[in-house]
C-alpha cells in the first residue's frame, strides 16, 4: 500500500513533531501566564534531544516521498530545534560528514590550528557561533542548494516572524529563547561524539554506545561509526549496521552508557593504531548527482 513516508519507521518520530507543535501552538495562543508559557517551553527544552535527532536524521534521509511535505515539516523543525530548512545539510552532511577526518577543513573541527584539543566549553560557544558562517561558506559551492536554503530559511523565519508579532513576549519565551540552546547542546553531542579521537580512519575518528536510553532519544546515533560510514542509511538501520562493524572498531570507543564520556579512548593519550582499512571519503562533487538531489528534496 502506498504510503506518503520513505520509511514506516519514521511515522513515530512525526507524530512527535506534530505533537510538540501542537503543543506550542495551544501554549501560544490559550495559556495567558509567562510563567506558565515559561514552564512549557523549559519542559519541551528539556526532551529537545529527540526533535533535534529527528532534524539531523531527517536531513540525512528526508521523512516523506513529496518534497512539499518535507519542507513544511522543517519549518515545524525549526520551531522546535531553531535548524532551518536545509541547514544540516549543507553544515553537517556537505560539511562535518565530508571532512570530519580533516580538521582543518571540517565546520565542527575539534582541534585547535596547534595540535591541541579545544576546550569542551570553547567547542560549543565557538562551534555555535560558526553554524551560519559556514553554511554559507559552504552554500557557495552547492547554488541550487543554497538557493533553496535562502528560500525556505526565508519562509521559516517568516511563521516565526508571525508568531513575534502576534505575541512578542510569548513567541521569544516559545520559539526563541530556546534556540541558542538548542545550538549548544547539538555541539556538545557532536564534541563528544569525536574530539580527541584518531582521524586517520573512519574506524577510530567516532565514539559509540549502545545504551538502549542514549539510542532511544537519539534514534540511534549511537552507533556513530556506522552513521559516519554509511551517512545515507536511514536511522532505524544503524543497529544492524553497528553489529557488522563491531568487530573492527577499538573496544576504547565502544561503551554502553547514556554518556559518550563513559567511552573512554582518547587519540593524545592512548596512541591505539587498530589494524584497519583507512576508508577516507571522496571531495564532495562540485554539483550535486541526480541521486543526491533526490535525497534533499
Amino acid at each position: 500500500m502506498p504510503t506518503i513516508y520513505r520509511h514506516r519507521e519514521d511515522i513515530l518520530p512525526s507524530v512527535i513533531v506534530l505533537g510538540i507543535f501542537a503543543i506550542q501552538v495551544c501554549t501560544f495562543f490559550f495559556v495567558e501566564s509567562l510563567w506558565a508559557v515559561a514552564g512549557v517551553m523549559l519542559t519541551l527544552l528539556a526532551c529537545s534531544a529527540m526533535p533535534g535527532s529527528i532534524s539531523h536524521n531527517h536531513h540525512h534521509v528526508p521523512t516523506f516521498r513529496q518534497s512539499w511535505l518535507n519542507r513544511p515539516y522543517e519549518v515545524l523543525l525549526f520551531l522546535q530545534t531553531g535548524v532551518l530548512p536545509f541547514a544540516w545539510t549543507l553544515h553537517h552532511n556537505l560539511g562535518h560528514h565530508k571532512d570530519y577526518l580533516d580538521q582543518e577543513k571540517d565546520p565542527a573541527n575539534w582541534r585547535l590550528p596547534d595540535g591541541s584539543v579545544m576546550s569542551r566549553v570553547r567547542y560549543d560557544v565557538v562551534g555555535a557561533l560558526r553554524i551560519y558562517p559556514e553554511i554559507f561558506r559552504i552554500g557557495r559551492g552547492f547554488p541550487e542548494l543554497f538557493r533553496r536554503f535562502k528560500l525556505w530559511s526565508t519562509v521559516a523565519l517568516a511563521v516565526l516572524a508571525v508568531f513575534v508579532m502576534l505575541d512578542p513576549a510569548k513567541a521569544l519565551l516559545l520559539f526563541v529563547a530556546p534556540i541558542p540552546v538548542m545550538y549548544l547542546g547539538l555541539m556538545d553531542n557532536t564534541y563528544m561524539q569525536h574530539s580527541d579521537l584518531d582521524t586517520d580512519s573512519e574506524l577510530t575518528a567516532s565514539r559509540n554506545t549502545t545504551s538502549r536510553l542514549y539510542n532511544f532519544i537519539s534514534w540511534n546515533l549511537g552507533y556513530h561509526t556506522a552513521h559516519h560510514m554509511k551517512p545515507y542509511v536511514h536511522w532505524s538501520r544503524l543497529p544492524d549496521l553497528h553489529v557488522r562493524l563491531e568487530s573492527r572498531i577499538p573496544e576504547g570507543l565502544k561503551c554502553d552508557s547514556v554518556l559518550l564520556s563513559a567511552c573512554g579512548y582518547r587519540h593524545s593519550r592512548d596512541a591505539l593504531q587498530p589494524e584497519v582499512i583507512c576508508y577516507m571519503r571522496p571531495a564532495a562533487p562540485a554539483r550535486w548527482s541526480p541521486a543526491q538531489l533526490r535525497l534533499a528534496a
